[in-house]
């Protein structure tokens, strides 16, 4: 509605001036006092409804396939920092090799290890050398990492919490 003068109010039509334009304003106040008042008469027509939806209101396009891409490689200094998620270190060892075959005994023997990650982490110990930890993981708290060492530790075996840094190990 819209106002020339004081005196003078002109009604602007609300839909375009076609017959589909006057129907389909109709038919939207009916439906609309339809579903706030008498819901149950709508499921006489619901397979127009959902036609006419489907016509009205297109699902979205399905994207492309998209050609696999490698993700870029991290910056080097992103790979060798310490995980934000947690670990426990069960060994260390010299060898690869004595790596996973200690890895292997280590889940057979303690059902809690068999659903975990092995990775290893190089740690060079001032003196020593250098050495592969074996760790185990992840766990998403410190205080869990901790736990499955008291349990371990309640069969003589070495663990200690550490992030959970390093590389899958290798079987």
């Amino acid at each position: 509605m819209t106002t020339t003068d004081a005196n003078q109010i002109t009604l602007q039509p609300t839909v375009a001036p076609t017959q589909s334009a006057a129907l389909a304003e109709r038919t939207s106040v009916e439906l609309a006092h339809l579903a706030r008042f008498d819901p149950d008469r709508l499921a006489g027509v619901d397979a127009e409804l959902q036609a006419l939806a489907a016509v009205l209101f297109p699902p979205d396009p399905v994207p492309a396939e998209v050609e696999d891409v490698a993700p870029p490689t991290p910056p080097v200094d992103i790979m060798n920092a310490p995980s934000l998620r947690h670990g426990v270190h069960l060994a260390s060892y010299r060898i690869e090799d004595n790596a996973i075959s200690g890895w292997r005994e280590l889940a057979e023997a303690h059902t809690e290890l068999a659903a975990l990650e092995a990775r290893l982490e190089r740690r060079n110990i001032e003196g020593r050398g250098e050495f592969l930890r074996l760790k185990a993981g992840p766990f998403d708290t410190r205080r869990d990492a901790a736990a499955l060492c008291a349990s371990l530790r309640d069969h003589d075996i070495y663990c200690m919490p550490v992030d959970f840094s390093g590389r899958t190990l290798a079987e």
